[in-house]
């Protein structure tokens, strides 16, 4: 499976660990080309609150949601993935994967643009220039 890695995010934890079992991994990876609408069933059954997967042969990031995952642990999760996407991961044989490839969300999140800027959205506008 060196071509495929499959790290998944604890809330406990507040990072993206490498999964250790490769047919756990090898299995997000065949709901991934065959089934994606059963990866968040999947993630939630293994106590994962989101799955970042990441394949060489497309040089592309993939962000799960667990099913059930709150507002808060999507938006953490996010801005980890985030991360990754820009700098990668380090991986057990030292390389780093991932660098500056592009990040594709496939779970129907309901945080919009929250991982960007909360004051631009949710707080209102005050314009400090004064009255004129």
């Amino acid at each position: 499976m060196g071509n495929k890695h499959c790290f998944i995010y604890t809330r406990d934890k507040d990072i993206f660990t490498e999964i250790e079992k490769s047919d756990v991994a090898e299995q997000y990876f065949t709901y991934l080309s065959n089934e994606p609408d059963k990866l968040e069933s999947y993630a939630s059954q293994n106590g994962s609150d989101a799955v970042l997967l990441f394949e060489k042969a497309t040089d592309k990031w993939t962000l799960v949601y667990a099913k059930g995952s709150g507002i808060i642990i999507q938006r953490t999760a996010r801005r980890r993935a985030d991360t990754a996407s820009r700098s990668g991961m380090q991986i057990k044989s030292g390389e780093r994967i991932g660098v500056k490839a592009p990040l594709d969300v496939l779970s129907s999140s309901n945080i919009g643009d929250l991982n960007k800027s909360v004051q631009n959205k949710y707080l209102q506008h005050q314009d400090l220039r004064g009255i004129e």
